[in-house]
């Protein structure tokens, strides 16, 4: 099963595709008409914020041309940080 959410502002939109167990992992980011497919998970890991008391999964992922740093938080938002592979 995969499905999409978009960031608020429409400028991306995250795949996803959801196991048996239910667990989310993104499959791919799209901007506009381009899909860029996620190749590897690298990471994944739940961080709590000690401040705040909320909770967000932070994925690191390869894809082509670079790394994405995928943050996911507890309203179902989402960043997505990219940087070019070295």
């Amino acid at each position: 099963m995969s499905f999409k959410r978009k960031e608020e502002g429409g400028k991306f939109e995250l795949q996803f595709y959801s196991g048996y167990k239910g667990d989310e992992t993104p499959k791919a980011v799209i901007i506009g008409t381009c899909k860029l497919k996620i190749e590897e998970i690298i990471s994944r890991k739940k961080v709590l914020d000690k401040k705040t008391g909320k909770r967000s999964e932070v994925y690191m992922c390869k894809m082509e041309g670079g790394i994405v740093k995928i943050t996911i938080l507890e309203s179902g938002k989402f960043e997505i940080f990219f940087s070019k592979e070295k």
